[in-house]
């Protein structure tokens, strides 16, 4: 199959790989192994790519995992698995999962869909001491154990989840690509306006990516320094880790309530979490909660103003989406990078919120 350049996916999805940097790179082949190796040796000649066939390819992609990480050298410290079948991940996506693997020590995967519930898959970096598995896998099953296994980190696929597994998904990729496998109109699948997004949907793009990475700090919350302070003025790390845990639910309240006034009785909240696991959880409800109030909010709703106060007294008066940016998710982005500097004072890995961190240079 070609994609919109004229150019095949495994032709295509070889050079992301490496000009993400992974090399060197095995092609494992199937179905049409000729064709295949064809092409990829008359467009990427010379360059650190070795095509192997599966024999066994139509067990499943167990097997072919299984042969790519057969031929792998022995020097390598962890191997980076993708497919062909997802035509819109980024270079800029696979140098993150390279760069949160720490150096080939950590296992690393893409989440796709619910940040509060987010399904992990591939692309994704598994070290070396994975491999006796990967090895042995058989039938269709892939890395998914592994995947799901604890200790597993994970960067968010922003693009590229979209994968091509049936002719319904390769008629509206080349639909939104506005292209066929020949370059030119698609003529059997007509144009459709897309509709204008909602206010809230612009936000959620957003705000998704923010609380993401917000988790992502979450999930490394060093247990034995919740006491922690870098200063007398600071708050303890525990009570800094737990006001940011909290973030998805002054959301929910954003959406859901006029205002806020804080002279007025508050409903009880849980206690504060001692492990990560807990800071986590309670994350996750909340956001849960804070999307599904979002997702339903009218551009009306989002334009009214919200306020917050204590008493007669009024703090903020502004459109409720104002306060979803500034109060929340900036808010959010303060106590966040607060708490990087905690994590760098007790020599707790810092993941990498924009880009790769110090502590995930390769």
């Amino acid at each position: 199959m070609l994609d919109e350049s004229g150019e095949t996916l495994v032709v295509r999805a070889v050079r992301t790989l490496l000009a993400a940097g992974c090399t060197p790179l095995v092609v494992v082949t199937g179905g049409e192994a000729d064709a295949v190796e064809s092409a990829v040796r008359h467009a990427l000649g010379g360059r650190p790519v070795r095509c192997v066939h599966n024999p066994a390819w139509e067990s499943g992609m167990g097997t072919s995992i299984a042969r790519g990480v057969g031929e792998l050298p022995h020097s390598a410290s962890a191997v980076l698995i993708a497919t062909c079948d997802m035509p819109d991940v980024t270079v800029s996506h696979l140098r993150e999962l390279v760069a949160l693997t720490t150096g080939g020590r950590q296992r690393v995967a893409s989440a796709y869909g619910n940040p509060t519930t987010p399904t992990l898959g591939i692309p994704a970096v598994l070290p070396r001491g994975d491999w006796p598995t990967l090895a042995a896998l058989t039938g269709d099953v892939g890395a998914r154990e592994l995947l799901r296994a604890p200790g597993t980190l994970s960067v968010f696929l922003r693009r590229g989840m979209f994968d091509l597994d049936t002719p319904d998904d390769v008629a509206a990729w080349r639909a939104r690509i506005g292209r066929n496998a020949t370059n030119s109109p698609a003529p059997s699948i007509p144009y459709r306006k897309p509709s204008m997004p909602t206010l809230a949907q612009t936000a959620l793009a957003d705000f998704d990516h923010e609380f993401a990475n917000t988790r992502r700090m979450l999930e490394r919350i060093p247990e034995a320094h919740l006491d922690f302070t870098p200063h007398e003025k600071s708050w303890p790390l525990g009570k800094l880790a737990h006001h940011l845990a909290e973030f998805p639910m002054f959301g929910e309240v954003t959406v859901t309530q006029p205002g806020l006034d804080f002279a007025a009785p508050q409903p009880p909240r849980p206690p504060m979490p001692t492990t990560a696991e807990g800071f986590v959880a309670l994350f996750d409800a909340d956001l849960a909660r804070f999307r599904a109030a979002l997702d339903a909010a009218s551009d009306a709703s989002l334009l009214e103003t919200w306020t917050m106060s204590s008493g007669a007294h009024v703090i903020m008066a502004m459109p409720r989406l104002a306060v979803l940016r500034g109060m929340v998710i900036s808010h959010m982005i303060h106590h966040r990078a607060q708490l990087t500097i905690y994590y760098r004072m007790l020599n707790v890995s810092v993941p990498g919120l924009y880009g790769p961190s110090a502590d995930e240079a390769m």
